[in-house]
């Protein structure tokens, strides 16, 4: 039987890894005084809506209830979050810190893309400024590293360099929104036949197509300075250099790079925006920023800032970058055997408990197998022992080791 496109089945392998990594990032989520939060994986269409711009919108996965509402599964986690956070916690104490692991949904009709994944990320509520950007894009960093990802890049940049870049042309808004979904998705070559038929100046023709190429350390910020005149603009690589400096402060200036053609895809986006990237996969395999006025679309207004990694993609990349960086070792796991009688099986039950009291697995043969049979069992799900419970002495057992072969009587304990 198939399962609808864009969906998988994860095997007990793989959801060790997934099991491995969430442990991993939310340990690091945890240390820095954030909290787990989770909130429902469908609510009312028009709220999810509020946080979604035209793309995103189309790609929501949308059906009615009984009583006729539009429901939909939620694309991103932040909406949710900004919901909870400016309703039911907006009289909490400031800031405050969130984190989730969970699955986002949305409809993808590209070839061999998800329209289930898992993310883990955080929210830091109800501060503006350049020190709690610089903190979440820290987090980032941390999370990554404790994974076990070694190579990788975040790049910073801001929305309001590329709003203020817009709003100095003089163009209909529609023409503007298609420059920016050729950016985005780095259609170079649809943005310079686009940018020909406007009615742009050439100078400002130039500095949108050279936007993209706009990355690096701080020489990007001045290159970027000598070529724009609007003040959002170079209010923008302001504080781009804030949270860059902040950034060096916590010693992570090797992670960092300065992209003035970040675009995020989503509306809310109102300040620093970041993504992360590596060289093993042609995608982010994290992205976040600033999002100042989500939370006023339900109640209060909060500035916000957050981000998101994206865990498929992320054990691709560290499969990538290691083959052993997934490879879990766990516990040695034993499997009891027992000769099919009523004194033996209780002998044998007692026998597993006492290894998982020791903090072993352990499994209880219950399928009546001849031993030929277990044995290929254990040997395909990587059982280091066989424990046969037989008609040795009540303190001895026989313990065999699958992949040699090799029999000891051992003491009962």
């Amino acid at each position: 039987m198939n399962i609808p496109r864009g969906l998988n089945d994860l095997l007990p392998e793989e959801v060790l890894k997934r099991r491995f990594l969430e442990n991993k990032i939310s340990q690091v989520f945890k240390e820095w005084g954030y909290q787990e939060i989770i909130t429902p994986t469908f609510e009312f269409y028009d709220m999810l809506a509020r946080g979604a711009g035209s793309i995103m919108k189309k790609e929501m996965i949308k059906f009615f209830d009984r009583e006729g509402n539009i429901i939909a599964l939620r694309p991103e986690m932040t909406t949710p979050i900004a919901r909870l956070a400016s309703t039911k916690m907006q009289h909490m104490p400031k800031p405050l810190r969130f984190y989730y692991i969970g699955n986002v949904f949305r409809y993808d009709n590209k070839v061999g893309s998800q329209r289930e994944f898992c993310q883990a990320g955080v929210e830091l509520i109800g501060i503006n400024s350049c020190k709690s950007d610089a903190e979440v894009i820290a987090l980032a960093v941390e999370g990554l590293k404790n994974s076990g990802l070694k190579k990788f890049f975040i790049d910073i940049g801001h929305i309001n360099f590329f709003n203020g870049v817009m709003q100095s042309i003089k163009v209909e808004e529609e023409r503007k929104q298609e420059i920016k979904k050729a950016i985005l998705n780095k259609d170079f070559v649809l943005l310079e036949k686009m940018l020909s038929f406007s009615d742009i100046k050439d100078k400002e023709k130039e500095f949108i197509l050279k936007m993209p190429t706009l990355r690096g350390e701080e020489e990007v910020l001045e290159e970027a300075e000598k070529m724009i005149n609007n003040k959002l603009s170079l209010t923008a690589l302001k504080e781009i250099k804030e949270v860059y400096n902040l950034l060096r402060d916590y010693g992570l200036e090797e992670y960092i790079l300065i992209d003035l053609g970040i675009i995020r895809d989503f509306d809310y986006y109102t300040g620093i925006i970041f993504e992360g990237y590596t060289d093993y996969l042609g995608f982010p395999v994290c992205g976040g920023g600033r999002y100042d006025n989500l939370c006023s679309k339900f109640s209060r207004d909060l500035p916000s800032t957050g981000f998101a990694i994206g865990l498929e993609r992320l054990a691709i990349i560290l499969e990538k970058e290691n083959a052993d960086s997934l490879k879990l070792e766990g516990p040695d796991k034993y499997l009891v055997y027992y000769q099919n009688n009523k004194i033996y099986f209780r002998k044998a039950l007692e026998i597993a408990g006492n290894l998982r009291k020791k903090g072993l697995i352990a499994e209880l043969e219950v399928g009546r197998r001849e031993f030929a049979e277990v044995l290929n069992y254990a040997r395909s799900k990587g059982v280091k022992y066989i424990v046969i419970v037989d008609d040795n002495p009540p303190d001895k057992i026989k313990r065999i080791e699958v992949t040699s072969g090799k029999e000891e009587i051992i003491n009962y304990e």
